[in-house]
């Protein structure tokens, strides 16, 4: 009988120690503070893996090998090797990040565009390179070092092209904006370069 015990206390000690434990974590690429992610998962032969201990942002997993990271957060995703039982990457946050302004200015469905200028709601949207206001050339960076963005501003708006790219350097997006800052057109590509949506 106690060599049984000792065998389920065994099997119950070797199990918890069998967990391998994966996290993210994020490096503002401004400030280079470190911080933990909590917008992943991985995935790994059709299924799964998101965080068990929310505290930490950790994720157990059963076994090591290769497995998909999807770092939701920042827009990224990478083939990763778990090969420890405590594993961890770091990956860098984007420098500019374009803000959406809420406006709690009512107007009505037909109201004309220089009426909404003048009211402010539009344009809507405000780019922001480390808290600064981005204006001129701008580019910003995937973790891997491919280009994310790169946009003429002024005052925060996009002036002329805006292009985002995916990470593997491909195009993904054009956008055309007025002198104003107002979207005027949209081509998005496919990986392979085929134009997704107009």
């Amino acid at each position: 009988m106690k060599f049984t015990i000792l065998i389920l206390l065994f099997s119950t000690i070797s199990g918890f120690s069998q967990e391998i434990k994966y996290n993210l974590f994020l490096k503002d690429s401004c400030s280079n503070k470190i911080e933990n992610s909590f917008y992943y998962h991985l995935e790994r032969n059709g299924t799964e893996y998101t965080i068990s201990d929310f505290d930490k942002g950790t994720i157990l997993l059963p076994d090591k090998g290769e497995y998909n990271l999807i770092a939701t957060e920042i827009g990224e995703t990478h083939k990763i090797i778990i090969d420890k039982q405590i594993n961890s990457d770091t990956l860098s946050k984007p420098r500019i990040e374009e803000y959406i302004k809420l406006s709690n200015v009512s107007f009505k469905k037909g109201t004309s565009k220089e009426e909404l200028k003048k009211l402010g709601i539009i344009p809507n949207y405000k780019f922001i390179h480390c808290e600064k206001t981005c204006n001129g050339n701008e580019t910003d960076f995937y973790s891997n070092g491919t280009i994310r963005l790169n946009a003429e501003f002024k005052n925060g708006l996009v002036i002329g092209e805006l292009k985002r790219y995916y990470q593997n350097g491909k195009i993904k997006e054009i956008s055309i904006y007025d002198k104003d800052g107002f979207l005027t057109k949209t081509t998005f590509f496919e990986e392979n370069g085929n134009i997704k949506k107009e």
